[in-house]
Protein backbone atom coordinates (compact mmCIF):
# COMPACT_ATOMS: atom_id res chain seq x y z
CA UNK A 1 0.00 0.00 0.00
CA UNK A 2 1.29 3.26 -1.01
CA UNK A 3 1.62 5.98 1.68
CA UNK A 4 -1.20 7.92 -0.31
CA UNK A 5 -3.42 5.35 0.18
CA UNK A 6 -2.70 5.19 4.07
CA UNK A 7 -3.32 8.82 4.16
CA UNK A 8 -6.22 8.01 2.42
CA UNK A 9 -7.91 4.98 2.74
CA UNK A 10 -10.74 3.56 0.71
CA UNK A 11 -14.54 5.08 1.87
CA UNK A 12 -17.49 2.79 1.11
CA UNK A 13 -20.07 4.27 1.24
CA UNK A 14 -23.48 2.16 1.83
CA UNK A 15 -26.69 3.34 -0.04
CA UNK A 16 -30.26 1.43 0.60
CA UNK A 17 -32.76 1.99 -1.79
CA UNK A 18 -36.61 1.17 -1.91
CA UNK A 19 -38.38 3.28 -4.46
CA UNK A 20 -36.27 6.10 -4.01
CA UNK A 21 -36.48 7.38 -7.77
CA UNK A 22 -37.23 10.98 -7.39
CA UNK A 23 -34.37 11.27 -5.29
CA UNK A 24 -31.52 8.84 -5.67
CA UNK A 25 -29.72 11.20 -8.26
CA UNK A 26 -29.46 13.95 -5.93
CA UNK A 27 -27.86 11.81 -3.23
CA UNK A 28 -25.18 10.21 -5.79
CA UNK A 29 -24.50 13.55 -6.92
CA UNK A 30 -23.73 14.39 -3.79
CA UNK A 31 -21.11 11.67 -3.08
CA UNK A 32 -19.58 12.12 -6.36
CA UNK A 33 -18.98 15.77 -5.46
CA UNK A 34 -17.11 14.59 -2.46
CA UNK A 35 -13.73 16.34 -2.83
CA UNK A 36 -11.99 13.27 -1.38
CA UNK A 37 -10.15 10.61 -3.87
CA UNK A 38 -10.97 7.45 -2.68
CA UNK A 39 -14.32 6.69 -2.45
CA UNK A 40 -16.41 3.38 -3.57
CA UNK A 41 -20.09 4.01 -3.62
CA UNK A 42 -22.66 0.64 -3.57
CA UNK A 43 -26.27 0.90 -4.18
CA UNK A 44 -28.43 -1.65 -2.86
CA UNK A 45 -32.04 -1.59 -4.09
CA UNK A 46 -34.16 -3.12 -1.72
CA UNK A 47 -37.06 -4.56 -4.41
CA UNK A 48 -37.70 -1.09 -5.75
CA UNK A 49 -40.85 -0.95 -8.14
CA UNK A 50 -40.64 2.00 -9.83
CA UNK A 51 -37.39 3.41 -11.96
CA UNK A 52 -34.60 3.59 -9.01
CA UNK A 53 -32.40 0.82 -10.84
CA UNK A 54 -32.65 2.25 -13.89
CA UNK A 55 -31.67 5.62 -12.06
CA UNK A 56 -28.62 3.74 -10.77
CA UNK A 57 -27.32 2.00 -13.78
CA UNK A 58 -27.14 5.32 -15.32
CA UNK A 59 -24.25 6.66 -13.30
CA UNK A 60 -22.10 3.47 -15.29
CA UNK A 61 -18.82 2.06 -13.33
CA UNK A 62 -18.93 5.24 -11.07
CA UNK A 63 -21.50 3.36 -8.85
CA UNK A 64 -22.21 -0.05 -7.75
CA UNK A 65 -25.65 -1.60 -7.86
CA UNK A 66 -26.55 -4.57 -6.22
CA UNK A 67 -30.36 -6.09 -6.01
CA UNK A 68 -32.00 -7.85 -3.57
CA UNK A 69 -35.62 -9.18 -3.11
CA UNK A 70 -37.27 -6.48 -0.40
CA UNK A 71 -35.90 -7.37 2.77
CA UNK A 72 -35.86 -3.89 4.32
CA UNK A 73 -32.88 -1.02 4.87
CA UNK A 74 -31.31 -2.93 7.71
CA UNK A 75 -30.96 -6.04 5.25
CA UNK A 76 -29.66 -3.77 2.27
CA UNK A 77 -27.11 -2.00 4.59
CA UNK A 78 -25.88 -5.53 5.76
CA UNK A 79 -25.48 -6.84 1.67
CA UNK A 80 -23.71 -3.60 1.03
CA UNK A 81 -21.01 -3.83 3.86
CA UNK A 82 -20.66 -7.24 2.75
CA UNK A 83 -19.94 -6.27 -0.83
CA UNK A 84 -17.85 -3.29 0.43
CA UNK A 85 -14.06 -3.04 0.06
CA UNK A 86 -13.09 0.43 2.32
CA UNK A 87 -11.27 0.46 5.35
CA UNK A 88 -14.07 3.06 6.37
CA UNK A 89 -17.71 2.65 5.80
CA UNK A 90 -19.94 5.55 5.48
CA UNK A 91 -23.65 5.37 5.16
CA UNK A 92 -26.28 7.67 3.44
CA UNK A 93 -29.96 7.43 2.77
CA UNK A 94 -31.29 7.37 -0.76
CA UNK A 95 -33.28 10.77 -0.12
CA UNK A 96 -30.13 12.20 1.96
CA UNK A 97 -27.41 14.88 0.80
CA UNK A 98 -23.93 15.61 1.76
CA UNK A 99 -21.95 18.27 2.05
CA UNK A 100 -18.87 18.13 -0.21
CA UNK A 101 -16.07 18.08 2.80
CA UNK A 102 -18.04 15.45 4.33
CA UNK A 103 -15.40 12.64 3.85
CA UNK A 104 -12.41 14.55 3.83
CA UNK A 105 -12.97 16.26 7.44
CA UNK A 106 -14.42 13.06 8.67
CA UNK A 107 -11.09 10.69 7.68
CA UNK A 108 -8.82 13.51 8.97
CA UNK A 109 -10.43 13.62 12.46
CA UNK A 110 -10.48 9.89 12.66
CA UNK A 111 -6.78 9.96 11.81
CA UNK A 112 -5.77 13.18 13.94
CA UNK A 113 -7.73 11.57 17.16
CA UNK A 114 -6.70 7.38 16.58
CA UNK A 115 -11.26 6.98 16.71
CA UNK A 116 -12.35 4.40 14.47
CA UNK A 117 -16.12 5.97 14.03
CA UNK A 118 -17.13 9.46 13.82
CA UNK A 119 -20.61 11.30 13.14
CA UNK A 120 -22.10 14.50 13.59
CA UNK A 121 -25.05 17.35 13.05
CA UNK A 122 -27.35 17.42 10.04
CA UNK A 123 -29.77 19.94 8.79
CA UNK A 124 -33.61 19.17 8.44
CA UNK A 125 -34.44 19.83 4.91
CA UNK A 126 -38.00 20.31 4.85
CA UNK A 127 -39.99 21.13 1.18
CA UNK A 128 -42.29 24.07 0.68
CA UNK A 129 -46.29 24.12 0.09
CA UNK A 130 -45.80 22.62 -3.70
CA UNK A 131 -43.24 20.10 -2.53
CA UNK A 132 -39.85 21.54 -3.44
CA UNK A 133 -36.73 21.72 -1.33
CA UNK A 134 -34.67 24.31 -1.13
CA UNK A 135 -31.21 23.88 -3.13
CA UNK A 136 -29.30 21.13 -0.94
CA UNK A 137 -26.06 22.68 -1.02
CA UNK A 138 -26.19 26.33 -0.13
CA UNK A 139 -27.99 24.81 3.41
CA UNK A 140 -24.35 24.63 4.52
CA UNK A 141 -23.72 27.90 3.95
CA UNK A 142 -26.63 29.20 6.36
CA UNK A 143 -25.23 29.97 9.57
CA UNK A 144 -26.61 29.19 12.13
CA UNK A 145 -28.93 26.87 10.25
CA UNK A 146 -32.93 27.25 11.63
CA UNK A 147 -33.33 24.00 10.86
CA UNK A 148 -30.07 22.13 12.64
CA UNK A 149 -30.04 19.34 14.57
CA UNK A 150 -30.30 19.78 18.25
CA UNK A 151 -29.38 16.82 19.67
CA UNK A 152 -26.18 16.93 21.73
CA UNK A 153 -23.18 15.67 19.85
CA UNK A 154 -20.49 13.67 22.11
CA UNK A 155 -17.46 12.67 21.42
CA UNK A 156 -15.89 9.68 24.01
CA UNK A 157 -17.92 6.61 25.26
CA UNK A 158 -21.15 8.04 24.32
CA UNK A 159 -23.22 4.74 26.23
CA UNK A 160 -25.01 6.75 28.69
CA UNK A 161 -26.00 9.68 26.31
CA UNK A 162 -27.36 7.07 23.77
CA UNK A 163 -29.56 5.91 26.48
CA UNK A 164 -31.27 9.39 26.45
CA UNK A 165 -31.37 10.32 22.65
CA UNK A 166 -30.41 8.48 19.39
CA UNK A 167 -27.75 11.06 19.48
CA UNK A 168 -26.18 9.45 15.93
CA UNK A 169 -28.23 9.94 12.81
CA UNK A 170 -27.02 7.27 10.08
CA UNK A 171 -26.31 9.92 7.31
CA UNK A 172 -23.61 11.20 9.05
CA UNK A 173 -21.19 7.98 10.29
CA UNK A 174 -18.42 6.76 8.82
CA UNK A 175 -16.74 3.65 10.49
CA UNK A 176 -13.93 1.38 10.72
CA UNK A 177 -14.97 -1.75 8.64
CA UNK A 178 -13.39 -4.33 10.95
CA UNK A 179 -14.74 -2.75 13.94
CA UNK A 180 -18.26 -2.97 12.30
CA UNK A 181 -18.11 -6.39 11.31
CA UNK A 182 -16.64 -7.40 15.20
CA UNK A 183 -20.39 -5.97 16.38
CA UNK A 184 -22.46 -7.62 14.60
CA UNK A 185 -23.77 -5.01 11.65
CA UNK A 186 -27.85 -4.43 11.31
CA UNK A 187 -30.33 -6.98 13.69
CA UNK A 188 -32.82 -8.36 11.00
CA UNK A 189 -35.06 -8.94 13.45
CA UNK A 190 -36.02 -5.37 14.28
CA UNK A 191 -38.38 -3.73 11.95
CA UNK A 192 -37.30 -0.06 12.87
CA UNK A 193 -34.68 1.25 15.41
CA UNK A 194 -31.76 -0.97 13.66
CA UNK A 195 -29.50 1.75 13.21
CA UNK A 196 -29.94 3.16 17.01
CA UNK A 197 -29.78 -0.89 18.53
CA UNK A 198 -26.30 -0.41 16.32
CA UNK A 199 -24.97 2.41 17.90
CA UNK A 200 -25.63 1.10 21.12
CA UNK A 201 -23.66 -1.69 20.49
CA UNK A 202 -20.69 0.30 18.90
CA UNK A 203 -20.92 2.48 22.09
CA UNK A 204 -20.25 -0.49 24.24
CA UNK A 205 -17.02 -1.40 22.06
CA UNK A 206 -15.87 1.89 20.51
CA UNK A 207 -15.49 6.01 21.79
CA UNK A 208 -17.24 8.01 18.86
CA UNK A 209 -16.50 11.38 17.41
CA UNK A 210 -19.28 13.65 17.51
CA UNK A 211 -18.53 16.39 14.93
CA UNK A 212 -20.37 19.92 14.91
CA UNK A 213 -19.96 20.83 11.77
CA UNK A 214 -23.34 19.53 9.95
CA UNK A 215 -22.39 16.88 7.07
CA UNK A 216 -25.57 15.94 5.70
CA UNK A 217 -29.17 16.74 4.91
CA UNK A 218 -31.73 14.49 6.16
CA UNK A 219 -34.98 15.22 3.56
CA UNK A 220 -38.38 15.04 5.29
CA UNK A 221 -40.09 12.54 2.73
CA UNK A 222 -43.10 11.16 4.51
CA UNK A 223 -43.45 8.20 2.47
CA UNK A 224 -40.13 6.84 4.16
CA UNK A 225 -40.47 4.12 7.00
CA UNK A 226 -39.56 6.53 9.73
CA UNK A 227 -43.07 8.44 9.85
CA UNK A 228 -45.09 5.39 9.66
CA UNK A 229 -46.28 4.31 13.03
CA UNK A 230 -45.41 0.51 13.84
CA UNK A 231 -47.26 -1.75 16.35
CA UNK A 232 -44.60 -2.16 18.09
CA UNK A 233 -42.58 0.55 20.10
CA UNK A 234 -38.92 -0.18 18.68
CA UNK A 235 -37.81 2.14 20.85
CA UNK A 236 -38.28 1.26 23.49
CA UNK A 237 -37.44 -2.44 22.93
CA UNK A 238 -34.20 -1.08 21.76
CA UNK A 239 -33.40 1.20 24.95
CA UNK A 240 -34.84 -1.17 28.04
CA UNK A 241 -33.29 -4.04 25.68
CA UNK A 242 -30.57 -2.15 26.78
CA UNK A 243 -30.46 -1.82 30.05
CA UNK A 244 -31.07 -5.49 30.54
CA UNK A 245 -27.80 -6.49 28.96
CA UNK A 246 -25.75 -4.10 29.98
CA UNK A 247 -27.37 -1.93 32.89
CA UNK A 248 -27.37 1.85 32.64
CA UNK A 249 -23.37 2.54 33.13
CA UNK A 250 -21.16 3.15 29.63
CA UNK A 251 -17.51 1.44 29.64
CA UNK A 252 -16.64 4.87 30.89
CA UNK A 253 -18.59 4.62 34.32
CA UNK A 254 -20.89 7.50 33.11
CA UNK A 255 -25.17 6.91 34.11
CA UNK A 256 -27.16 9.36 32.59
CA UNK A 257 -29.60 10.63 35.66
CA UNK A 258 -31.70 7.89 36.85
CA UNK A 259 -34.67 10.59 36.55
CA UNK A 260 -34.17 11.30 32.95
CA UNK A 261 -33.72 8.17 31.77
CA UNK A 262 -37.58 7.17 34.27
CA UNK A 263 -38.83 10.34 32.01
CA UNK A 264 -38.00 8.92 29.10
CA UNK A 265 -38.75 5.21 29.33
CA UNK A 266 -42.09 6.15 30.05
CA UNK A 267 -42.03 8.77 27.53
CA UNK A 268 -41.71 6.45 24.64
CA UNK A 269 -44.73 4.35 25.78
CA UNK A 270 -46.73 7.08 26.35
CA UNK A 271 -46.61 8.92 23.14
CA UNK A 272 -46.79 4.95 21.29
CA UNK A 273 -49.65 4.40 23.14
CA UNK A 274 -50.77 8.27 22.07
CA UNK A 275 -50.60 7.66 18.33
CA UNK A 276 -52.29 4.73 18.79
CA UNK A 277 -55.30 6.07 20.95
CA UNK A 278 -55.79 9.10 18.26
CA UNK A 279 -55.69 6.68 15.35
CA UNK A 280 -57.95 4.57 16.06
CA UNK A 281 -56.05 1.21 17.98
CA UNK A 282 -57.26 1.32 21.29
CA UNK A 283 -55.79 -2.06 21.42
CA UNK A 284 -52.33 -1.59 20.62
CA UNK A 285 -52.55 1.69 22.76
CA UNK A 286 -53.66 0.21 25.55
CA UNK A 287 -50.98 -2.26 25.28
CA UNK A 288 -48.87 0.46 25.51
CA UNK A 289 -50.30 2.60 28.48
CA UNK A 290 -50.44 -0.96 30.38
CA UNK A 291 -46.84 -1.69 29.94
CA UNK A 292 -45.97 1.86 30.97
CA UNK A 293 -47.76 1.58 34.46
CA UNK A 294 -46.61 -2.02 35.06
CA UNK A 295 -42.86 -1.20 34.42
CA UNK A 296 -42.61 2.35 35.42
CA UNK A 297 -44.81 2.78 38.10
CA UNK A 298 -48.17 5.25 38.24
CA UNK A 299 -48.66 7.64 36.27
CA UNK A 300 -51.87 9.67 36.00
CA UNK A 301 -51.73 10.61 32.58
CA UNK A 302 -51.53 6.62 31.03
CA UNK A 303 -54.00 5.53 34.02
CA UNK A 304 -56.93 7.83 32.13
CA UNK A 305 -55.90 6.72 28.88
CA UNK A 306 -55.85 3.17 29.51
CA UNK A 307 -58.99 3.09 30.79
CA UNK A 308 -60.40 5.32 27.62
CA UNK A 309 -58.60 2.82 25.64
CA UNK A 310 -60.05 0.00 27.31
CA UNK A 311 -63.66 1.58 26.60
CA UNK A 312 -62.89 2.46 23.41
CA UNK A 313 -62.24 -1.38 23.10
CA UNK A 314 -65.46 -2.08 24.65
CA UNK A 315 -67.67 -0.02 21.95
CA UNK A 316 -65.68 -0.91 19.11
CA UNK A 317 -67.82 -3.40 16.66
CA UNK A 318 -66.47 -6.60 16.76
CA UNK A 319 -65.56 -8.49 13.14
CA UNK A 320 -67.78 -11.11 12.32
Amino acid sequence: MTSEAKARPMVSVVVPAFNDAAFIAESLNSVLAQDYPSVEIIVVDDGSTDSTRDIVRSFGDRVTLLTQRNQGAAAARNNGIGHASGHYIAFLDADDFWWQGKLSAQVDALQASGQKMAYGRFIIWECDEQGHYPPAAAQFDIHPHPRLSTAAVVSGWNYADLLLDCIVWTSTVIVEREALLATGLFDLRLRKGQDYDLWLRLSRQLPMLGMEQPTALYRTNRASISFRVSEECYEYRIVSGAIERWGTAGPDGRSPPAAALRKRLRQMLFNHGLVHFRRGNPRIAAQSFALLLRRHGLHARSAVYLLLSLFKQLGAPRAR
